[in-house]
């Protein structure tokens, strides 16, 4: 049940409410929380038998001296789940408060029933997350662990089989914004749980979101296009914090074994959009720079060996040319209207290319190796 301070902040509204003194006692008549703090740890005879015989018990100048450690009032026995967990007393002339008896009841009981789910919530939604980060670390689950972790995930109510979106969301300049703001620990902490009640506020009820690490926020939606979403919440934190982020978004979990999967992609979308100056970055449209990402430096080396010239870094104008125009489809309309140029222009942008280093951009295998090059030479660095 509720500790001594959960009561006592309990007490600390209720005389906000009421301007009376207000006491709450133990099944065994100890006092566990008052108005007048002088009084707690003291026995009260009369709670001791309100809470015994389940009834109220009323002090007043004709009794009083048979109650040990009691003053004038009303004292009411506290209920939950049809328990007797406690008793509240208010202190004062009986006459006067009986009429609140019933009320403060009633209003403690409720009290005690909205801090018990609201510690309920909060252990369900660690167990939760708890359960969440232990398969987005596991790579392989075997038949036996699966039924094992089925299982648990039936206990906090968490369908496996339900299809979500995974999403993963750095902070950037992280450490520079904490630094910039002389934040301590307790702060930075502060900092993060405001940033995950933020973004549990746009959540549906079911959807999940934590902070993973550091600068890293995972959320995991039911939205089968999760990017509106995502352009919102880079808004939200702009606007809240003044934090801009960059969000990977995974491919879809359909069972337990996607979301280290998933997980492990998105991750790598963000380094991605680091080197390529990217907010927001999708798995499905990040498949070549998801496959460049993996090979190794030596692997890397080989791609762009033969088309080095051209990636010299004082080429910029050329290689933005060639990229757009491949991701155009090749189409010279397309590709000039996406970079305001005249499509005269680009084409004697794509001869002067096949001229000074002679390779043909309008060949599609030709720009299909240029383009991964390119790709490869900004993930590499």
């Amino acid at each position: 049940m509720l500790s001594h301070e959960d009561y006592q902040k309990i007490v600390n509204r209720l005389m906000n409410i009421l301007g009376k003194n207000i006491n709450i006692m133990d099944t065994k008549g100890v006092i566990i929380a008052s108005g007048d703090s002088t009084r707690i740890g003291f026995f009260h005879e009369g709670a001791k038998i309100a809470a015994s015989r389940k009834m109220d018990v009323i002090i007043d100048d004709s009794n009083i001296e048979y109650y040990k450690g009691a003053k004038k009032g009303i004292n009411v026995p506290l209920f939950y789940n049809g328990e007797v967990i406690g008793v509240v007393g208010i202190t004062g002339e009986p006459k006067e408060i009986i009429g609140f008896g019933r009320i403060i009841k009633e209003l403690v009981e409720l009290m005690v029933q909205e801090y018990e789910n609201k510690k309920y919530e909060e252990l369900h939604s660690k167990a939760m997350v708890s359960f969440i980060k232990e398969i987005l670390n596991h790579p392989n689950i075997g038949h036996e662990e699966e039924k094992i972790l089925e299982s648990r995930a039936k206990l906090i109510g968490f369908d496996t089989k339900k299809q979500r979106s995974l999403i993963v969301a750095d902070i950037r300049g992280f450490n520079d914004f904490i630094l910039s703001k002389n934040l301590k620990e307790i702060d930075i902490q502060g900092l993060k749980e405001n940033i995950v009640e933020f973004i549990k506020s746009r959540l549906n009820r079911d959807e999940i979101v934590f902070n993973f690490n550091e600068d890293r926020f995972v959320i995991i939606l039911y939205s089968k296009n999760p990017m509106p979403f995502c352009k919102e919440l880079q808004e939200g934190l702009k606007k809240r914090f003044n934090l801009s982020c960059i969000i990977g978004i995974g491919p879809d979990c359909k069972n337990m074994k996607d979301y280290h999967t998933s997980f492990t992609i998105a991750n790598n979308l963000i380094d991605i959009g680091r080197k390529i100056d990217k907010d927001i970055l999708d798995f499905k449209d990040y498949k070549i720079e998801l496959l460049i990402h993996s090979l190794s430096i030596n692997d890397s080396i080989v791609f762009f060996e033969e088309y080095k010239d051209i990636l010299n870094s004082k080429n910029k104008d050329i290689i933005n040319t060639i990229k757009v125009y491949f991701e155009s489809g090749m189409n010279i309309n397309l590709a000039s209207k996406k970079l305001f140029i005249h499509r005269n222009t680009l084409t004697y942008r794509l001869n002067k290319i096949k001229e000074k280093f002679n390779v043909d951009i309008t060949n599609p295998y030709v720009c299909m190796k240029v383009y991964i090059s390119i790709l490869v030479n900004q993930l590499s660095h």
